[in-house]
């Protein structure tokens, strides 16, 4: 099943993109995840690159990078998740607009278990999700665009 969520956001898409995959302040946004930090070490998102996050419920989500493209979209799958998802893979797309804004949108596909109760648990799961990915949006949405240009520019740099 594939859910998507999308704002207008008044930044450009380069530096959302860098701040969206900067986990040094993914907390400062993300009210969903109570931990979120890249795993073995490594000090930036790239493909490959594996990620942890868990979220107030206790749920915990290891993602591998899959697709790292600034400044337009970064994918992940999961390599480990909650038992009722067979399968999960996430996606941030990017979409400069014309007068500087940039329209940003999350993309899941999950398939649930069991097979046989996919059918009911799918639009179940996908109604959860639809919720606090508009949720997580929104943060994210209000987080950048409280932000100053230099603060900003600070977060959004490929080089930290």
């Amino acid at each position: 099943m594939r859910v998507s969520i999308s704002a207008i956001v008044a930044r450009p898409a380069e530096e959302l993109f860098w701040l969206s995959q900067d986990y040094s302040c993914r907390l400062e946004w993300d009210e969903y995840l109570a931990d979120a930090h890249l795993l073995d070490g490594h000090p930036t998102a790239a493909v490959g690159v594996q990620s942890f996050c868990k979220n107030h419920g206790g749920s915990v989500l290891v993602s591998r990078y899959i697709t790292f493209a600034p400044p337009t979209h970064a994918a992940v799958e999961m390599v480990k998740g909650p038992w009722i998802l067979r399968s999960f893979g996430g996606t941030w797309r990017f979409r400069a607009l014309e007068g500087g804004g940039t329209e940003v949108r999350f993309i899941y596909n999950f398939k649930t278990r069991p097979a046989m109760l996919r059918w009911l648990l799918e639009p179940i799961v996908a109604s959860f999700y639809r919720r606090d990915m508009r949720r997580r949006l929104t943060a994210f949405k209000k987080w950048t665009e409280s932000r100053s240009v230099e603060e900003c520019k600070t977060f959004a740099s490929p080089q930290k």
